[in-house]
């Protein structure tokens, strides 16, 4: 008992790392802070005064405490009544899209309502749909009224009406059948697409497959058996015109406000094995991998060694520790160097998108940021 509570006090304590928030709270302070607004229209080069400026929930621009840097500043750019001031705004150069060269094809995560105004600032080779479950049901034809000259990919929802999480490993029949039907609808939704691409053949279709355990992590034992059981949903769908890829997880993902323990496509022997098995490529999403080899202590290189051959697809964005994901490119723990040319040896030519979180917020600042700094390496 002694030697337990004294390892109590040692996890009250801390350490003298930097602290940095989860994941979990950055989500909680976009859900429940606030954050300083215009009260009425600003044009590029107006003065911000104090009376220019409220402050309003939710928390997804310049927080309250910054009030005192952002009054007295130029903006850069309009800024319409109602609209959120960003951290950007304090800043004395901005990063403004423009077109971009890469070594190979790039995209840009997507929904239906913001395509037009994202794929109109730059040059995207692609563009990823990041599906929410509404948008199955929503006609996309008013977001596409005329055919595009860029490709096409599709991210299938992780969620479901009821709190369904995705989940072709679930030993539960009904969780598991549920789940391959509504990844069979989703599959329609990407198929249907087609017509506004006519520059994709075969879109790929990128799926976070399941695997997850709320309590404990699944003894690596009973990971064969929950791999067979994707295999075995992944043999029901038909899966003619479009490729899915079975996205890498990490090993702490946070659904419905909480984390869970991801038992599948964590660790990259068993993932690089399910890829040959199931005759499935694989997204590479570096952040997700990066965290999982944090949590293991191995190396995130050799991770990417054992996987290369089976990438189809590429999430680029930076991780933190062991559950910070969607981190900025540059902000987190990846040596960028290192992995470009890894990528550049073992994957060449397969596409990729900057996957930040909230990289859409301020017009896609998030994308274009990263973009601008994977330039130089990819």
């Amino acid at each position: 008992r002694l030697v337990s509570e004294i390892r109590q006090v040692e996890e009250s304590l801390g350490t003298g790392a930097v602290r940095t928030i989860s994941q979990g709270e950055a989500m909680n302070r976009v859900n429940l802070a606030k954050s300083l607004v215009a009260t009425r229209d600003l044009a590029a080069g107006d003065v911000v005064t104090r009376d220019a400026v409220a402050v309003k929930s939710p928390g997804r621009g310049l927080q309250p405490n910054r009030r005192a840097e952002l009054i007295g500043r130029a903006l850069a750019r309009p800024v319409a009544a109602g609209d959120f001031f960003y951290p950007s705004d304090l800043e004395d150069h901005r990063i403004e899209p423009r077109p971009y060269r890469f070594r190979r094809p790039w995209g840009l995560p997507v929904r239906y309502h913001d395509l037009g105004a994202i794929v109109a600032k730059a040059n995207p080779d692609f563009v990823e749909f990041h599906l929410s479950y509404q948008d199955l049901d929503l006609d996309p034809s008013p977001f596409l009224p005329e055919p595009l000259t860029c490709g096409y990919a599709v991210h299938s929802p992780d969620l479901f009406p009821g709190d369904h999480i995705l989940n072709l490993a679930a030993d539960d029949d009904a969780w598991w059948k549920r789940s391959v039907d509504e990844l069979a609808r989703t599959i329609d939704v990407a198929r249907s697409l087609a017509a506004s691409f006519p520059a994709t053949e075969t879109p790929i279709l990128i799926v976070s497959l399941g695997g997850f355990s709320s309590d404990l992590p699944l003894p690596p034992s009973e990971r064969p058996a929950r791999y067979a059981r994707v295999i075995e949903g992944l043999a029901r769908l038909d899966l003619s015109g479009v490729e899915l890829v079975a996205q890498t997880l990490p090993p702490f993902p946070w659904y419905l406000g909480g984390q869970l323990h991801c038992n599948l496509f964590v660790d990259p022997e068993d993932t690089a094995q399910f890829a040959r098995d199931a005759g499935v490529g694989l997204c590479l999403d570096v952040s997700h991998s990066k965290l999982a080899c944090n949590h293991r202590g191995t190396s995130f290189s050799e991770f990417v060694e054992q996987v290369g051959p089976y990438i189809r697809h590429l999430h680029l964005v930076d991780a933190q520790g062991t559950d910070g994901e969607g981190i900025q490119v540059g902000e987190g723990d990846i040596d960028w160097p290192v992995l470009a040319a890894q990528l550049d040896r073992l994957a060449p030519g397969v596409g990729f998108i900057p996957e930040i979180w909230q990289g859409h917020k301020n017009n896609g600042e998030g994308f274009w940021i990263a973009l601008d700094r994977l330039e130089q390496w990819f």
